[in-house]
């Protein structure tokens, strides 16, 4: 079926839905405190790039901690936004009139669970960035690539199991 033949339905949110929800705002907001409340104690040079072995690569001065807090609004703001018309996404599977509120429920948890990930990475990495430049020692380990690659998809796995499971 054609994306704009797709049956256009609200997806009212479950608990479970609800409870991605604040902790995608809980995240968020985490990641916009953690900057305010370190921000004066920081140095003027901060690690602001990392290498594959979690080692920082680049400083530079630090309002750049701000970067990661406005990318983070700027990402849950959108995925809020888009989480409103799932009849517009991209699907692994045909939607069809019978599977569409199935389809549809999946796939606005999985922006909602991508979104809480986001946030709680990004929040990890400030913490990182502000320890690091606090200590003076750097690095955010080499583990941290693992941790976001592999929580990223295994997110999106879920997902791609559920929709083809329930098609």
């Amino acid at each position: 079926m054609k994306r704009d033949h797709r049956p256009k339905i609200t997806i009212e949110p479950t608990q479970a839905d609800r409870l991605l929800e604040g902790l995608a705002a809980t995240g968020l907001l985490l990641l916009l405190l953690l900057p305010a409340a370190y921000y004066g104690d920081l140095p003027d040079s901060i690690p602001q790039h990392f290498n594959a072995a979690g080692e920082a690569d680049r400083y530079g001065s630090k309002a750049g901690i701000w970067l990661l807090p406005a990318m983070g609004g700027l990402l849950y703001t959108l995925l809020t936004v888009l989480n409103r018309w799932p009849h517009i996404f991209n699907y692994p599977v045909t939607i069809t009139p019978e599977n569409a509120e199935k389809q549809y429920r999946m796939a606005t948890r999985l922006l909602r669970g991508l979104k809480t990930l986001i946030m709680f990475l990004f929040a990890g990495i400030t913490w990182g960035i502000i320890r690091g430049a606090m200590s003076g020692n750097s690095s955010l380990g080499p583990a941290i690539l693992v941790i976001v690659i592999g929580s990223v998809f295994g997110v999106l796995g879920w997902y791609m199991w559920a929709a083809f499971r329930n098609a």
